[in-house]
């Protein structure tokens, strides 16, 4: 079983997050055992939790609205959408790829 560094594996990430392959697309043309790699992606999710930056403003036309940044993903949410519909988004973002 091949062991991999802490650079390798951080490599790998970066690559398969730049990518459009799933996990185990990615996994097989790596080279990497799939549970491996989820094993990985896993931990990292964890360290992850926790910062998405908010910020608020006007959508065109003068309606309040915030702004939701989470790596280089930008969702504008009209205000008027209720904690409900932005606690969805920000539970959607959680679960990216």
């Amino acid at each position: 079983m091949k062991s991999y560094t802490k650079e390798e594996r951080q490599e790998h990430m970066k690559n398969w997050r730049k990518g459009t392959l799933s996990k185990t697309a990615y996994a097989k043309s790596a080279g990497i055992v799939e549970t491996t790699f989820y094993n990985w992606t896993k931990k990292l999710r964890k360290k992850k939790q926790g910062f998405i930056e908010i910020q608020q403003g006007n959508i065109s036309g003068g309606i309040p609205e915030i702004t939701i940044e989470k790596g280089n993903i930008t969702i504008r949410v009209p205000l008027s959408a209720g904690s409900e519909g932005i606690g969805t988004v920000l539970s959607a973002l959680g679960d990216s790829k």
